[in-house]
Parts: structure tokens; C-alpha cells; sequence
């Protein structure tokens, strides 16, 4: 079930543009495999979450009836994690099984038929119960304030927030109305640093007018991890980034074709006269997958905030 937030049938849209379910589950598993080069973030959020819950809210063991646990534990005895554009859930399933704490999960996203995805996944559920929530982030301060031990998190989000939508983030993560107990793992923000192995004359004009269209009305894009970690530092907060880039080859050829066609179909949306080199490069870039000689690095950045002591 999907419940609308108080204020979501008057506030804008999260994202610009919808996000496709078949997206999300095609990029889920590379998404997955790079998120595992951020373990020592993973390792100091555990410390520290450890640190703020009572002792009876540690994670039921193997032998234990986990669902009956996490019933019997209270609010006050489990972490509320709040994945912000949640999408259909890959970013609870990644991480709700290595948080090793009692926990309880509330999805946020501004389009219910993506959460109603997450809803008939059951690998996206978590050990404690989840709500789903219709809204945007201009909701997430309602959900942060209080004596709570929260976690917010959200998966490939950060590049398609305003500046203003950021600054939101980082007040409801670590301003003066934030909880006393917030902490915050910010997954995947793309950095613009693309390697395609071999080299393309064309690359270079695709790349600048990708990342231009990712900056577009004032977007963050690129430059997403590094200012919302700025925003974060500036209240107070203890921030770490960690490189979470994709590695893709020929066994996720699939993935890759669907990312180099719709990297080349942004960058003609933003200049349609590169249309013709576009296809060009396309073509050529299909050619050498089917060939198996194409290595694709895609940069991505995991943030960890911490209270600030």
C-alpha cells in the first residue's frame, strides 16, 4: 500500500522527468556489485548506529524469528531508515540485510507506480516493516525531526536535485531542525568521469553535451556529491566519500548498450545538430561490444554523514 504525503498533491515533482521501472532493474545489479567498494563506509555507519541504539536493538540473530523481533522491538529500539527516491526498492534490498541492526523503512518517491514495484518485489523488503510514501523531498523534513535514530539514504539521486532541493536534504540531514540522531548514506552520484575503452573521436563532444544536459535549468549533475558533501560539512556534519564507479565489460553488454544509446539520445536532446554523429557513434561503439572489445568505467561517488561531535 502507498500512502500520500500531507503535502505532496501541491509540491513539485522530485525529478524532472519520470524514471523508467525497466532502467532501475536493468542497472540493479551493477549498482549493486560497485556499492561493494564502499564497505568502510558501510563499516562506520554500523559503529556508529551501534553506538546510538540501546542494546536490545541489535540485529536478531540466525536463530531468531527476525520477522517476530523486529515486531516485538520499539520505535525507539530501531533505526527509521528514509530512502529518498526510492524507485523500486533496489536500494533497501542492497542494504537493509548489511545494516545488522533492528530497523524500520519508510519509501519515499514522487511516483507511486514505481513504489507499487518495490511493493510486489520481495527482495526490496527489509527485516522491519516498510511504508511506502508518495511525496517529494520537500516531505523529508517532516520525516527527520524528533528524538528518532534516523538513517536517510537514497540510491542515484543527488544529480537531478536543484540546488534549493539540496539545500532541503542537507537541512532535514544535519540543520537546526534536523533530529538529533541523523545519519545519512547517499549512494551512486554519477561524477561525469566516463572511460570507454577503446577511445572515440566522438567521445569528447558526447561527454560535454551529456554533462551539459545534466547540469540543465540548474540541476546539480556532476557536480551533485561534492556540493551536497559541502552542505553537509557547513552544518556541522562528518562527511566521507568513497568511489562506487561502475566496471562494466561484455558480460553486461546489455547494460551497456542501453547506456550508450540513451547517453548518445541526451546528448542530441541537448544539441540535436550532433544527431548524425550521435547514430555514428552508436554504431561504432555496438560493433565493438558485439565484438567484445568494449570496457566501460562509469564514475560514482557514496557519501557517509555522520553527526558532528
Amino acid at each position: 500500500m502507498v500512502t500520500r504525503s500531507a503535502g505532496s498533491q501541491d509540491s513539485d515533482r522530485m525529478v524532472t522527468r519520470p524514471v523508467p521501472a525497466d532502467w532501475l532493474g536493468q542497472r540493479r545489479r551493477a549498482d549493486h556489485q560497485a556499492r561493494e567498494n564502499a564497505t568502510p563506509l558501510i563499516d562506520s555507519l554500523i559503529t556508529r548506529l551501534h553506538e546510538l541504539l540501546p542494546a536490545s536493538a541489535e540485529q536478531p540473530g540466525a536463530e531468531t524469528d527476525g520477522a517476530a523481533a523486529a515486531e516485538s522491538t520499539s520505535a525507539s529500539a530501531a533505526v527509521h531508515v528514509i530512502d529518498v527516491g526510492a524507485g523500486t526498492g533496489s536500494n533497501q534490498a542492497w542494504l537493509a540485510p548489511r545494516l545488522e541492526v533492528a530497523q524500520h523503512w519508510t519509501l519515499l518517491d514522487h511516483d507511486a507506480d514505481l513504489l507499487e514495484v518495490a511493493a510486489e518485489d520481495p527482495s526490496a523488503a527489509g527485516p522491519g516493516k516498510t511504508t511506502r510514501v508518495l511525496g517529494t523531498i520537500e516531505d523529508l523534513p517532516n520525516l527527520t525531526h524528533g528524538a528518532e535514530i534516523q538513517l536517510v539514504t537514497c540510491s542515484a539521486l543527488l544529480d537531478l536535485l536543484s540546488p534549493s532541493e539540496a539545500e532541503v536534504l542537507a537541512d532535514a540531514i544535519a540543520g537546526p531542525e534536523a533530529g538529533a540522531h541523523v545519519t545519512a548514506l547517499l549512494s551512486l552520484t554519477v561524477t561525469g568521469q566516463v572511460d570507454i575503452t577503446p577511445g572515440h573521436p566522438s567521445d569528447a563532444v558526447i561527454t560535454e553535451a551529456f554533462d551539459a544536459h545534466q547540469r540543465r535549468d540548474g540541476l546539480l549533475g556532476p557536480d551533485a556529491a561534492h556540493t551536497v558533501a559541502q552542505l553537509l560539512r557547513d552544518r556541522g556534519a562528518e562527511v566521507t566519500l568513497s568511489a562506487t564507479d561502475w566496471a562494466l565489460d561484455s558480460m553486461e553488454a546489455a547494460l551497456i548498450q542501453r547506456y550508450l544509446g540513451d547517453r548518445a539520445a541526451v546528448a542530441v536532446e541537448h544539441d540535436p545538430s550532433l544527431a548524425g554523429l550521435a547514430q555514428e557513434w552508436v554504431s561504432s561503439r555496438e560493433a565493438q561490444l558485439s565484438a567484445g572489445e568494449l570496457r566501460v568505467s562509469v564514475g560514482h561517488l557514496d557519501l557517509l554523514s555522520l553527526p558532528g561531535t
